[in-house]
């Protein structure tokens, strides 16, 4: 599986495709181990660039959308899936918001070390903690709660900045909750 991941990583890469690794995958990176059978990556990319996407992922090694569904995605600030055609790993591309909070939460990003020498960028623990409070309002999930508890016991965290978002965000009822 991990394999994969970098695969996708290095073509993105390669083509200086911003994005930032987020969701499960993010949080074991602060926090605790857990199974998951896909990874969460935000990019930052314009409708423009549809096109090299469906060059970096050609079919013979990934499905992935038609153009027209990209474009679209792209325009919408939406989200499409990649999946690897050997193994059937899921990626799940989000296009960045153009909220503030994502404008903030992309560009505090970090580069780190993640497997075998190889440095990824990756959502900062305190905005990986805010995306699982919302994903927990919106599906009511324990498991984000587990993940942010994993989080908060293995990381130092920036408490200022989280609860001047879990204000902004409204997200206080989902925060008391741990």
């Amino acid at each position: 599986m991990i394999d994969v991941f970098f695969l996708v990583l290095q073509k993105l890469e390669s083509e200086n495709i911003p994005y930032m690794l987020v969701g499960s995958v993010a949080a074991m990176v602060y926090g605790e181990p857990r199974m998951t059978n896909d990874m969460d990556l935000v990019i930052d990319i314009q409708p423009e660039h549809a096109k090299k996407l469906i060059e970096l992922f050609p079919i013979e090694e990934f499905y992935c959308p038609p153009i027209e569904v990209l474009s679209s995605e792209i325009v919408h600030r939406g989200q499409f899936n990649l999946i690897h055609q050997g193994t059937s790993i899921k990626i799940d591309l989000m296009v960045r918001k153009n909220t503030e909070h994502s404008k903030v939460e992309f560009n505090r990003r970090l580069k780190v070390p993640f497997w075998n020498n190889t440095e990824v960028y990756i959502a900062t623990a305190e905005d990986i903690i805010i995306k699982k409070l919302s994903f927990y309002r919106e599906g009511g999930s324990e498991k984000h709660l587990k993940d942010i508890r994993g989080i908060l016991a293995e990381s130092e965290v920036d408490k200022n900045y989280l609860d001047k978002w879990v204000k902004e965000l409204r997200l206080s009822t989902e925060w008391n909750k741990l």
